[in-house]
């Protein structure tokens, strides 16, 4: 059991009008293993027992109007009332908790969408990772490196740019979006040569429309939702496909792989778990192999990197690991050929997408991204992972 616990806990005071004694306990170092899991569960269990009753549920729930009218809704510490508020559970808190984490990130990105996000020069306290970089690139010949077009071969998406044409500020722009080398710009420039300078598709082309779409479309198949339960309840509209011939749909899951093209921004890895992962297009993601009765390992994931590096060949790709180079190398684009030349001949009317489409974990953001928006680093995913493999009718 691999477990990672962290555990913020604040003070907390009771209803009642004399103050508890101080609880405090922060910063818990990550648990990872089950005993040391069992050890933060009864410590947190010590501290539910030798707290007076209300004290967590004053906490944690607050009032209503703490958290606004709108999370007042589905909250069952609310619902029920001041006086059950200290029988709500301690998963309910959390929950409630998470709410309220969530309005305050969506505030944070409305007004991010309304223009008022931050920007600042490249040498702010904010900047200070990425600024002798920034530098050297725009200012002292780093531009003309012969390594410069592979480095910067997004900068025209990011920034409407060619890195030999780009400013200071252009490159800044491209550190905050897209940062080679991963030593990111914390702030995006005030000025810039294509403006808006915090966005990160300066050279996109313009939106397409969905068909029966159009600038004022509200409804759900035309407007993205601005939070994760944005549509909860919302139905997408009857499709309607016509015909007496034999239909088909085709469904696919668990298609993705590791962008290893992408220059990851809030301090996150590069997606490249083996030498010949930084590539175009998508490459397999490792993991362990095990028999069919799940009861030994046939093959690590370090036995799969050694594969990998060495193209399947041995000693040093193990035999148990069932490794072909020509299948295991390039699984999605196989599936993706073979949709193709079915497709051609039972034209399905759509394709059901299943999820799980991105690896490590889905897009390399960190979780309160406006999703009313589509961020660089989700852009080039899909275009890696996505865009660029799959085509064909349907």
């Amino acid at each position: 059991l691999k477990a990672q616990i962290e555990l913020r806990l604040f003070l907390f005071l009771p209803l009642g009008s004399q103050p508890a004694p101080s609880i405090l306990l922060a910063g818990m170092a990550p648990v990872w293993s089950a005993r040391g899991a069992w050890s933060a569960v009864a410590t947190l269990g010590w501290l539910l027992r030798s707290s007076p009753r209300g004290a967590w549920a004053a906490g944690a729930a607050g009032s209503a109007d703490e958290a606004g009218p709108a999370l007042a809704e589905d909250d069952e510490c609310l619902a029920a009332g001041s006086g059950a508020a200290e029988e709500c559970s301690l998963n309910a808190l959390q929950r409630r908790g998470q709410k309220v984490a969530a309005r305050k990130q969506e505030e944070k990105s409305e007004q991010a969408v309304a223009g008022n996000s931050q920007c600042g020069s490249l040498h702010s306290r904010e900047n200070r990772e990425c600024s002798k970089p920034v530098e050297w690139i725009a200012n002292h010949g780093g531009k003309y490196d012969p390594h410069a077009n592979s480095w910067f071969m997004d900068m025209p998406l990011v920034t409407g740019m060619s890195h030999t044409n780009g400013t200071l500020e252009d490159f800044q722009r491209m550190y905050f979006c897209s940062p080679p080398g991963g030593k990111a710009c914390g702030l995006p420039p005030c000025s810039c040569s294509k403006p808006p300078c915090d966005s990160c598709l300066g050279g996109a082309p313009p939106k397409k429309m969905r068909a029966g779409c159009d600038a004022d479309s509200t409804s759900v198949e035309c407007v993205p939702p601005k939070s994760p339960m944005g549509y909860k309840g919302a139905t997408w509209p009857t499709l309607t496909y016509e015909g007496t011939e034999p239909m088909h749909i085709f469904a696919v899951g668990d298609w993705g792989g590791l962008d290893g093209t992408l220059n990851p921004v809030e301090n996150r890895p590069n997606l490249v778990a083996y030498a010949s992962g930084v590539k175009q297009g998508p490459s397999p993601m490792i993991r362990n192999r095990w028999n069919k009765a799940h009861s030994y390992e046939l093959c690590s994931g370090k036995d799969f990197v050694n594969c990998f590096n060495a193209h399947g060949d041995q000693p040093k790709c193990p035999k148990s690991c069932g490794f072909i180079a020509d299948v295991d190398e390039q699984p999605q684009l196989l599936v993706a050929r073979a949709m193709e030349t079915r497709a051609l001949k039972n034209k399905p009317s759509y394709i059901l997408n299943v999820g799980d489409n991105f690896y490590w974990g889905g897009i390399e953001k960190t979780c309160g991204t406006p999703m009313d928006q589509i961020s660089f680093t989700a852009n080039h995913q899909f275009n890696q992972i996505f865009e660029g493999v799959y085509s064909g009718p349907g």
